[in-house]
């Protein structure tokens, strides 16, 4: 490694570190994208000092992105090498990294944003947001803005920390310089639409100096994506949960040979599951519609049935959904449910539910036309390719829920548990998430996973094993009973002897008369975690956003105070220097 370093000296250390850390399948796929950088240097050297010319006297545009799993990151870089290609100056930061008081140094800012949770702003835009929102902005008065939100329209407040942004730029005296555009999962369209949008607005309002023609851009191509998924085969599924648990988690093993496919710890796997067979001839018996019955979908001509089966979501609910058949069957309690128990409702009803309240049939086309475009299912990878070669593992729980009409199921983990057996086909890509990544093998690293949280910790954990990593690894997991929801309790145990996993604490919530959960095992260590934090540890979450997440995060800020000898402000800060040092990552859901 010495004498690596010694030939690139010009290179930072730690990117080299990072580089020898990867396994046999990153370096491969690395090596390509890097042969074609180099082909292309040349060219890209002669046209950096025309650029460079053309954006000394160029508008300066501020694109920030608020990102958890990297989506919005993506497509603020990808705008910000538009407007510099088109001879306008841009910077491109994070809504962690980003000074407020600098913002008024823009003419124009651009914001691509996700939501997270119920409405709250992703871990990297909590400061930010709380910022902007106190007397401490800036004015922005002659200031132009565009926002672009990151969302999903199952959830309540879908887009809600774009909408925020939104209207507090104005408030601070910028002027939208095209309206708010909120994408829902299949954000790819929109946003490139939007950012067309964004570009030619600006070229109307402030003209570029001078255009620079645009470097070549060398962009790493992976085999499959979300809309070109590859048809994989379940070669393995075995239910991990002992008979009595109130739950049903599943391993799943899926074999990718002839794919290409290249995936790290860290990332999750995309899944598109088919609808489920009776629960289509539910909804067309509920309405009485032919399955045959032809319908325009997308400027093509499907049967309704196939539609329902492979290209529209029924299990999943969203407000518009709810008020468009409340509208067109004149129902009050539909409306009831939109406006005020709409957070609840959805928990354990689904289309059919909805259908069965308004009692007015609607046709085969009204139908699709009123459903939206079917989701991937995303999980985190529980496994390391390195140690599975041509194999993703998934750990997932089979979801289940009952109402007054009946049993309700998720529409992806009953397709992969129970719609299809080993040897059938799983259509399925890889979701990169760069915000949840292990450190050099030498860092200590915290882990807190209870339940199917502990998937990713399993990838790490396989991969440290590997890498013979000298860090030492710390694991936080719980669920309800320790007789029968131990997931993976023997490859655990074998990892404990073998020095691979330095410590376990384990809360089994239901063991005991008062339940115990992870961060309570988090709070009684809390001089250790500190210990470990102060010693360099990364620090990482994964599951339940909505109560576990938001506990951990508040005892870590406990355990900074108490043990780091901090007030709240102090300890927050701290905590945000650990973001910035990409030393807290969460994966949450």
């Amino acid at each position: 490694m010495q004498q690596a370093t010694a030939r690139f000296s010009n290179i930072d250390g730690d990117l080299l570190s990072k580089v020898s850390n990867l396994g046999p399948s990153e370096l491969l796929l690395l090596a390509g994208y890097c042969a074609g950088l180099a082909e292309n240097n040349s060219i890209a050297a002669t046209t950096s000092v025309a650029t460079n010319l053309v954006t000394d006297n160029a508008i300066k545009v501020l694109v920030l992105y608020a990102s958890q799993t990297g989506n919005a990151e993506t497509i603020a870089k990808s705008i910000g090498d538009d407007l510099d290609s088109k001879g306008y100056f841009a910077d491109v930061e994070s809504t962690l990294d980003v000074k407020l008081s600098s913002i008024k140094n823009y003419s124009l800012i651009l914001i691509i944003a996700s939501t997270h949770g119920e409405g709250e702003p992703p871990d990297d835009a909590i400061d930010f947001h709380e910022a902007i929102f106190s007397k401490k902005a800036p004015a922005l008065h002659g200031a132009k803005h565009a926002v672009l939100g990151l969302g999903d329209s199952t959830y309540e407040f879908f887009c809600q920390t774009a909408k925020e942004f939104d209207e507090v730029l104005i408030k601070l005296g910028s002027s939208p310089l095209v309206d708010r555009v909120d994408c829902d999962i299949d954000f790819e369209v929109d946003a490139k639409n939007w950012s067309l949008k964004v570009l030619e607005a600006l070229e109307t309002w402030q003209p570029a100096v001078v255009t620079a023609d645009p470097n070549p851009v060398n962009v790493l191509q992976f085999p499959h994506t979300k809309d070109k998924p590859f048809s994989a085969t379940l070669s393995g599924i075995q239910k991990i949960t002992a008979p009595g648990s109130i739950k049903n988690t599943y391993h799943l093993e899926v074999d990718l040979s002839g794919s290409g496919i290249s995936y790290q710890p860290g990332d999750s796997i995309g899944v598109w599951a088919e609808n489920d067979q009776d629960l289509v001839e539910e909804v067309l018996s509920e309405l009485d519609i032919l399955g045959s019955t032809e319908v325009q979908f997308k400027g093509e001509k499907y049967s309704i049935e196939y539609l329902l089966l492979h290209k529209l979501e029924m299990t999943l609910l969203n407000k518009g959904l709810i008020k468009e058949i409340a509208l067109s069957s004149n129902s009050q309690r539909l409306n009831q449910i939109a406006d005020t128990e709409y957070s609840s409702y959805i928990n354990n009803h689904q289309l059919l539910d909805i259908l069965k309240l308004a009692k007015s049939p609607l046709s085969a086309q009204q139908l699709a036309d009123v459903l939206k475009p079917l989701k991937p299912r995303l999980y985190s990878i529980s496994s390391s390719l390195d140690e599975n070669p041509d194999e993703v593992h998934i750990t997932l729980n089979h979801v289940e829920s009952e109402n007054d009409d009946g049993i309700r199921y998720g529409q992806a983990s009953h397709f992969l548990t129970h719609n299809i057996n080993v040897g059938d086909k799983i259509n399925l890509y890889v979701d990169q998430n760069n915000n949840f990544r292990l450190p050099s093998p030498e860092k200590p690293i915290i882990m807190v996973g209870p339940g199917t949280g502990i998937a990713p910790f399993r990838a790490f954990l396989q991969q440290r094993s590997l890498q013979e990593a000298k860090g030492q690894s710390w694991l936080f997991f719980g669920n309800p009973n320790f007789n029968s929801d131990f997931l993976y309790q023997t490859e655990l145990q074998k990892y404990v002897k073998s020095g691979v996993l330095s410590q376990i604490d384990l809360a089994f919530s239901r063991d005991q008369k008062s339940k115990i959960y992870v961060q309570d095992r988090l709070l009684s260590k809390g001089r250790e975690v500190w210990q470990w934090l102060e010693q360099g540890a990364y620090f990482y979450v994964c599951g339940d956003m909505s109560r576990m997440a938001k506990e951990v995060e508040n005892t870590l800020l406990e355990i900074i105070k108490l043990h780091g000898k901090r007030d709240h402000e102090e300890a927050k800060d701290y905590l945000k220097q650990l973001k910035k040092q990409s030393r807290y990552q969460r994966d949450v859901y």
